[in-house]
């Protein structure tokens, strides 16, 4: 109950609280679908790059890749299409690297623009409630002729209600579009890094005649992409 009405009068009474409601539900379910994303593609990129390394010193390229595509997550993805790639010189596979990190980083800031939409909108329809329900309050008292202090300060507190609302619903959606998209930011800077020091290792695995380099390998050759999407599996051995 919340000045003698219960939730559902209240609501009834107003749209604009019907709207934020609906909003608080989509924006949850922003919130959860990224948490779950994130978790699901979640990579240690020096342990990655280690382990690469000892797969090439001691099996070759051929164990590696299939090595880096079950890791089922984007540093695996990474590692494949570099692997996949061999015979490019270092500026070609920079270069295709930096392609496959900007398709991650789309998807890793996939539906936060709604989230961020949804955080600015619940605010301002918290406003628009507000306003609407003063507007309402003092006509009814215009149209009645009656009204006093206890009358005006009822009507006012019903319509602060809905600014109270979206800000409830406003305030936390934008600490998760922040934080999401700041996790979107290092995630993408962490592959560029990590991209960076696989073309190095490679360049060097090449030079040495590692096991399972192609003969071509210092001739420019068609850019081999990932052939399917990944799996939804999640690498439970990656963290952070």
């Amino acid at each position: 109950m919340i000045m003698g009405q219960s939730l559902i009068s209240i609501f009834r009474s107003s749209a604009v609280m019907v709207i934020l409601l609906l909003a608080s539900i989509v924006a949850l379910a922003l919130i959860i679908e990224r948490f779950w994303y994130f978790t699901r593609n979640r990579f240690n990129t020096a342990k990655g790059l280690l382990e690469l390394r000892q797969i090439l010193g001691r099996s070759g390229v051929e164990a590696a890749l299939n090595w880096s595509r079950n890791l089922k997550n984007p540093l695996g993805r990474l590692f494949a299409v570099a692997l996949d790639n061999l015979t490019l010189n270092a500026d070609e596979l920079s270069d295709l690297l930096y392609s496959l990190i900007l398709e991650e980083r789309i998807k890793y800031e996939r539906l936060l623009g709604g989230m961020g939409t949804l955080a600015n909108a619940a605010t301002l329809l918290g406003l628009l409630g507000t306003v609407t329900g003063l507007i309402g309050a003092f006509s009814n008292i215009a149209a009645t002729g009656s009204g006093g202090p206890a009358v005006v300060s009822k009507g006012i507190a019903e319509a602060l209600l809905t600014t109270a609302f979206g800000l409830l619903i406003g305030i936390p959606v934008l600490f998760f579009y922040n934080y999401f998209s700041k996790k979107a930011a290092d995630l993408a800077m962490s592959l560029e890094s990590t991209a960076e020091r696989l073309v190095v290792m490679l360049q060097r695995y090449k030079l040495q005649g590692g096991p399972g380099v192609p003969p071509e390998a210092n001739a420019p050759s068609q850019v081999v992409l990932p052939q399917s999407q990944p799996s939804a599996a999640e690498d439970k051995a990656w963290k952070f």
